[in-house]
């Protein structure tokens, strides 16, 4: 009876695993309700996804990746348009369901609907597992209490739960599995000299470069973590470079999924590089960096308003986490400005800004330095700490209901996938649906913005 009750009690002392138990429970229930794709002949397959797709069915089953006017539509994009790093997270999953294809019946042509489900259940299982690694950061720096509430407020509070189970195979949500497998080894291999864990780091880093290049800004964790002066900097890069030999093999490991790309170009195009947006670029003197944090066409925190949180946990981590804060201002800075940058900062089709999804596994460092706060507020004075801890759990909860109402007007079309301003945004405001009028009028004040433009510069 007594180990039974000690079983029991650490248990109960782990709240953030009943939120895993939690999640399973919630996917297994309405993971269908949220894909874009239910209805559509061209399953998830098409617009980017195709594209990151292209290669397994090219490879594996038309062993071409010419274009055949017989094929699939996405057999006729151009090899140059995407790199293989999104081919090769989706490839287990491909394999899966080229054998429940075959056992069931289906055409084995790699878009059948065991493909469909087989990639989409593969996205949302990324997703989740990311969130796991994610707990294990936290854990080293907050309590389980504060790690469950972090957890459950950048899945179900941001657009991650969209990109999860809405078009989960687009990038974010496999990087931002990448990203928590990072940080997670690198606290490994930094606390613990554990080389293994370099290793698997080290290949990690590599396919993140290969999926979307400018992400290797997350390497800045390695010398910038626990970093308070120039000597422990100088510290970092002699603990790095103090074993040669490692650091070769893990260069290799890095360096493996680019010259794997590099092969494929030459194979192909008779090229080892090729300049895959050719005629889209950075603006690094024009950073729109007001239109990407309030715009209300794809302002990350008008539609992801829980992020405000974690800006202000951002600040207050100088004193609450001193080993990250260094890392974290430097990597927000720059990863907020590089994104701003691009010629497209609303970044196309999109529920918010998508392209900072990722970096949730970093950002949610700075949310949980806040949610700490809270939780601990005036720790002496009961009545006010449970205040404060109400007014905070409701706060959040509201803010997860917000998110999950608008990523359910963003799927049916209430939210505009490019058009949205203050107007519209004011007239959608908890808007269900339209009556034929309503319709008239959204029509008419949406603005799409005009690409062409964009890409001349004029991106405001």
């Amino acid at each position: 009876m007594r180990q039974l009750t000690a079983v029991l009690k650490s248990i109960f002392q782990k709240p953030s695993l009943y939120l895993f138990v939690f999640v399973v429970i919630f996917t297994s229930d309405r993971y269908h309700r949220w894909a874009f794709w239910i209805s559509d002949a061209e399953g998830p397959f098409y617009y980017d996804i195709a594209e990151y797709y292209y290669f397994l069915p090219a490879t594996f089953i038309n062993h071409s990746f010419s274009g055949d006017e017989d094929a699939p539509p996405p057999s006729t994009y151009n090899i140059s348009r995407r790199t293989i790093g999104m081919s090769v997270m989706y490839s287990p999953f491909f394999f899966i369901s080229n054998q429940a294809a075959k056992m069931g019946g289906y055409l084995q042509d790699g878009y059948s609907l065991p493909y469909r489900w087989g990639v989409h259940w593969g996205s949302i299982i990324y997703s989740i597992l990311g969130l796991w690694f994610c707990r294990k950061n936290l854990l080293l720096f907050f309590t389980e209490t504060v790690t469950c509430i972090a957890l459950a407020c950048i899945f179900f509070g941001t657009n991650l739960f969209y990109y999860t189970y809405g078009v989960g195979e687009m990038p974010h949500a496999y990087l931002f599995f990448l990203y928590s497998i990072f940080i997670f080894c690198a606290l490994k291999w930094m606390l613990k000299n554990s080389t293994k864990h370099l290793y698997v780091l080290a290949l990690t880093l590599g396919l993140i470069t290969l999926i979307r290049p400018t992400d290797i800004l997350i390497a800045l964790f390695i010398p910038l973590f626990k970093i308070n002066s120039g000597k422990d900097f100088i510290t970092r890069l002699k603990f790095i470079v103090s074993k040669p030999i490692t650091l070769f093999i893990s260069s290799l490991l890095f360096l493996f999924p680019l010259i794997m790309q590099m092969l494929i170009w030459k194979k192909y195009t008779g090229h080892y590089y090729v300049d895959m947006y050719s005629d889209e670029k950075f603006f690094f003197a024009d950073p729109q960096l007001k239109n990407i944090l309030f715009s209300f066409r794809k302002g990350w925190l008008i539609y992801t308003p829980m992020m405000i949180f974690s800006l202000i946990g951002l600040v207050m981590a100088k004193n609450r986490l001193k080993e990250m804060f260094v890392f974290l201002i430097i990597y927000f800075i720059l990863n907020i400005y590089l994104l701003s940058c691009w010629w497209d900062w609303g970044y196309g089709g999109s529920f918010g800004c998508r392209a900072i999804i990722q970096s949730y596994a970093v950002l949610i460092f700075p949310l949980a330095v806040f949610i700490s706060w809270a939780w601990n507020f005036a720790q002496t004075k009961k009545t006010i700490n449970v205040v404060v801890r109400s007014a905070l759990l409701i706060s959040l909860f509201l803010l997860i209901k917000l998110n999950l109402f608008q990523s359910w007007q963003y799927k049916f079309g209430v939210i505009h996938w490019s058009g949205m301003n203050e107007k519209v945004y004011k007239f959608i405001f908890l808007k269900e649906n339209f009556t034929d009028e309503e319709r008239v009028y959204y029509q008419e004040i949406i603005t799409p913005p005009d690409y062409n433009a964009m890409k001349q510069g004029k991106r405001d």
